[in-house]
């Protein structure tokens, strides 16, 4: 009977051994596996525009020239409504294309388009997955503002870069869903030159604007 017993323990050791491994290894963001993110971020920019304007004359009555030059700061609200989708190209590590719109108070509806690089950490026997990730692509944030000064490409030009990163934790609440928080850092940077000159004088005017944007992201993760 004893040996009986013994037999019984051991093979049910031997069951919950591989259960225990399987609930410690990674089950989701493996290699092969889809994300789909949909995120609010809510948060702050602080921005400063820099303008230096330059006039020569070459008139036989005026040869004067003269350069202004103005900055600017100023602190403005964003609010971005962000979409991404992430292929893991090994367990934990993937890439994420993303899609920003994002709604300032002084400023046009303006668009990004960001590639993203993203690593997923994983806790073992944890629903809780921290995550890091950077990022970079263009935006027509200041495009809009001075188009005016533009001569060939208009508004609405994809020609403000922008840099992403990021940092926070995913929830997993049910099988394929989990809640996604994240404290994000953004730098939207343009720079543009217009000029026009005719046998009388010439007009040069440079104009760089750079913001930093600190935001919370609040969203929500499908996991395939």
């Amino acid at each position: 009977m004893k040996k009986i017993i013994l037999l019984f323990i051991i093979i049910q050791i031997v069951h919950i051994y591989p259960q225990v491994r399987e609930i410690e290894s990674r089950s989701y963001f493996k290699q092969g596996n889809v994300e789909f993110n949909f995120s609010t971020n809510l948060g702050v920019g602080f921005s400063t525009t820099n303008s230096i304007q330059k006039n020569q004359n070459f008139s036989p009555y005026d040869s004067s020239y003269y350069e202004y030059s103005n900055e600017s700061s100023d602190r403005e609200f964003n609010l971005i409504f962000s979409a991404s989708i992430g292929y893991c190209i090994v367990d934990g590590l993937s890439i994420e294309p993303e899609l920003d719109i994002n709604l300032v108070t002084d400023v046009e509806t303006s668009i990004s388009i960001l590639g993203n690089l993203s690593y997923t950490f994983h806790i073992p026997k944890k629903n809780t997955y921290p995550f890091i990730k950077l990022g970079y692509g263009v935006s027509n944030f200041y495009s809009d503002s001075y188009s005016g000064y533009q001569n060939e490409s208009g508004g609405n030009s994809l020609d403000t870069r922008v840099f992403n990163a990021g940092t926070g934790v995913k929830f997993l609440y049910s099988s394929g869903m989990a809640l996604k928080l994240e404290i994000n850092f953004k730098n939207y940077n343009y720079s543009i030159s217009s000029s026009y000159s005719n046998e009388y004088y010439q007009n040069t005017t440079q104009i760089d604007g750079d913001m930093n944007v600190i935001s919370l992201s609040i969203g929500f993760s499908i996991l395939l």
